[in-house]
């Protein structure tokens, strides 16, 4: 199977593998079992089309729900009547 370096969280960390050195965005060729540790650890990803991924996307979270809008007699209304 072909995979994609990614470089991990940052970025910018490559492998090592089969004696030669693969930075980000290099494609290699590794066996699913060979490969699945550094997938998990985010530093390769499946390439092409025909790659199923390990794991699948997380759910996003849903957006908070909206701050509610203050009540009319909650305005300060300037009229000068202090209670």
């Amino acid at each position: 199977m072909k995979f994609r370096v990614t470089g991990g969280p940052e970025g910018d960390r490559g492998i090592s593998a089969a004696g030669r050195r693969y930075e980000p965005g290099d494609v290699i060729e590794l066996t699913q079992p060979k490969a699945q540790w550094l997938v998990d650890k985010g530093l390769l990803e499946p390439a092409g089309k025909n790659v199923g991924k390990s794991d699948p996307d997380p759910e996003p979270e849903p957006d908070p729900a909206p701050e509610p809008s203050p009540e009319p007699w909650e305005f300060d209304d300037d009229s000068g009547d202090d209670l």
